[in-house]
């Protein structure tokens, strides 16, 4: 009879005693309490996380620890930034950045160097000549052949010159909507400059 009470009241909690009410309530509040998992989640809890991931996402974030760029790709970054253009070819990029050292043991690292400077004090391409010639920086001459790199295809000055580039050079790729440059070349670079007749 007590049981038949007890649920009857169970399912009539309006007709308990208010002693009888919060005892009902607290067995029930550690019945569920003993069911939901630790790490239940409340909707503090996701607006304070989701808070904070905005928060970081903010923060200006700078690794520890070095990194290592590989050579071709921080040559690669640095011819980029000196033609303006983002869709250089990375093969043609490295027998660029080969031949360049062959003539410069310490091209990687001048290279390295250059593209430290331009990123840290935001040189504005049209002024970089001039500071690296006042600083007298040891690599003010890299940029002026990257730069005949990239756009002539050739390396090198005289009989040392070396031709990697010649329809894929940037001065034909800048008009080749318009005009298409023959894909061999008539002789040395510079010889159609001497008269063939002299």
């Amino acid at each position: 009879m007590l049981q038949k009470i007890s649920d009857r009241s169970i399912l009539a909690p309006h007709r308990l005693t208010h002693a009888a009410w919060i005892r009902f309530r607290r067995r029930n509040a550690m019945q569920y309490s003993r069911r939901s998992p630790p790490f239940a989640l409340q909707r503090r809890h996701v607006l304070g996380g989701a808070l904070a991931t905005a928060a970081a996402a903010l923060l200006p974030w700078t690794p520890v620890f070095p990194v290592e760029v590989d050579a071709d790709q921080a040559f690669l970054a640095l011819s980029i930034l000196l033609t303006g253009r983002d869709n250089l070819d990375p093969a043609l990029g490295r027998r660029l950045r080969q031949a360049l050292q062959s003539g410069n043991d310490r091209l990687d690292q001048h290279t390295t160097d250059l593209l430290g400077l331009l990123e840290t004090r935001k040189v504005p391409l049209p002024d970089l000549q001039a500071i690296l010639a006042t600083e007298k920086a040891a690599f003010a001459a890299l940029p002026g052949q990257i730069m005949t790199a990239w756009y002539l295809g050739v390396v090198g000055k005289g009989p040392q010159a070396k031709v990697l580039a010649f329809e894929h050079a940037l001065n034909a790729v800048a008009v080749s909507d318009k005009l298409k440059p023959p894909t061999y070349a008539y002789g040395a670079p510079g010889s159609w400059s001497h008269n063939p007749n002299a």
